[in-house]
């Protein structure tokens, strides 16, 4: 066979090995880049997710020692802001608690909503509110105290929050989910929980009645023996929760 003949029959035997390869290459199920893709985020995405719960899980496990009350007035003004919107009953209630716990709260009551304010503007996105709301209450739960500073109780801090919680007569779900969260933090019962809701509930109910007792036009020994009877009650609640306070 002529060199000609030989070298044109082995360029056809390697055009046709390579339009061979390309009908195979073709042929193949080639794979789909971007449902591996997709697959991909959804794993680092499940992944993230589940370090995130183990993160907030461990973290909700860590009991505070002691809360300042400083901190305590924080926590006081988080929930007042956690519904969006700060109530002028609940301003009032949350300065009569500060003067209460610290002795020159007028001196300080700027500098803590101060940083309160700062905290919160981590906030991104509306929905995410709660949220940083709750991170902030975190933070100064644990916080660490200094041997100087004056703390206060896991239940007097409960039981102060619960009545800033009614001051505006609107114990909202938000109110009460981060109540509820910030009881499970402090390990305190629930029993005591649910006791010291039931009493404040039950003072509001007495409230009311004794708001509509003075506006009606019974006999004044009437209205006055109705006025003692629901004072004496109130009294006997609040000596109740004191008690269960000091335990």
């Amino acid at each position: 066979m002529a060199i000609k003949d030989l070298g044109k029959k082995m360029g056809d035997s390697l055009r046709d090995a390579a339009d061979a390869v390309k009908v195979k290459a073709a042929q193949a199920e080639m794979p789909d880049l971007k449902k591996i893709g997709e697959k991909a985020t959804e794993q680092v995405r499940s992944a993230f997710q589940r370090k995130d719960r183990e993160t907030e899980q461990n973290h909700e496990r860590i009991v505070p020692k002691a809360v300042s009350v400083r901190n305590a007035v924080k926590v006081i003004y988080f929930l007042m802001a956690v519904d969006g919107e700060v109530y002028h009953g609940e301003e009032e209630k949350f300065d009569a608690i500060g003067a209460e716990l610290i002795s020159n709260f007028d001196e300080v009551k700027s500098s803590i909503l101060a940083d309160c304010r700062s905290d919160m503007r981590k906030v991104i996105d509306p929905e995410d509110h709660y949220d940083v709301i709750q991170d902030c209450v975190d933070a100064a739960l644990l916080a660490t105290v200094k041997a100087e500073e004056a703390t206060i109780s896991s239940k007097l801090l409960v039981w102060d929050l619960l009545t800033v919680a009614f001051s505006d007569e609107n114990y909202n779900d938000s109110e009460r989910r981060l109540l509820k969260y910030i009881v499970r933090k402090l390990n305190l019962d629930k029993a005591s929980f649910l006791e010291m809701e039931s009493s404040i509930l039950t003072v509001m109910d007495i409230e009311r009645e004794l708001t509509w007792i003075k506006t009606t036009d019974r006999p004044y020994l009437k209205i006055e023996s109705v006025v003692s009877e629901l004072a004496q009650r109130k009294k006997v609640i609040f000596d109740n929760v004191k008690d269960m306070i000091a335990l």
